[in-house]
């Protein structure tokens, strides 16, 4: 085994004893809160945006919104060519997604902290196996950028781990 196994052993015992003694429903708060959270809710907003934007009703609410924007100076006029509208629906959309975000995180996370034996041994379990997918996660997106960097830094990398157990 090389250095590198050593790190990855290190890096997987100290996710798992993390996930140990984190629990589901800490990690689950942890790893959608902050910066995580405003990417996950960006992400949903750029997958599901397009899809609500068609929705009927939605479409009637911009048009009224252009509709009173229209003819009134140069700066309407202006809002309305940057397409103020879709600006204004993306903002409302992931407003809207951060709270449904919080709610469903405080919701898994109370009842994943229930105050009984059971909850408590899959609190934990599910917790180990969330951290082992978040140092998974991880360790993919340091492989791709370091693929995206590609030239000499990609052949160092590649060289560095030949040999390795995993």
């Amino acid at each position: 085994m090389i250095t590198a196994d050593w790190v990855a052993v290190g890096l997987v015992a100290l996710f798992l004893l993390l996930g140990l003694i984190a629990g589901f429903g800490r990690g689950l708060k942890f790893f959608t809160s902050g910066i995580f959270g405003f990417i996950i809710s960006i992400v949903i907003c750029y997958f599901f945006g397009g899809l609500i934007y068609k929705f009927e009703f939605v479409q009637q609410l911009l048009e009224k919104m252009i509709a009173a924007m229209e003819g009134k100076n140069g700066f309407c006029d202006f809002l309305i060519d940057i397409r103020l509208d879709l600006v204004v629906y993306y903002i409302a959309l992931f407003t809207i997604v951060s709270i449904i975000r919080i709610i469903i995180v405080l919701i898994i996370k109370n009842i994943s902290e229930a105050d009984n034996a059971v909850m408590k041994v899959l609190n934990k379990a599910f917790g180990v196996v969330l951290f082992a997918a978040a140092l998974i996660v991880l360790t993919l997106i340091v492989f791709h950028i370091i693929a995206l960097i590609g030239g000499t830094t990609a052949d160092n990398f590649l060289n560095l781990l030949s040999g390795s157990a995993f």
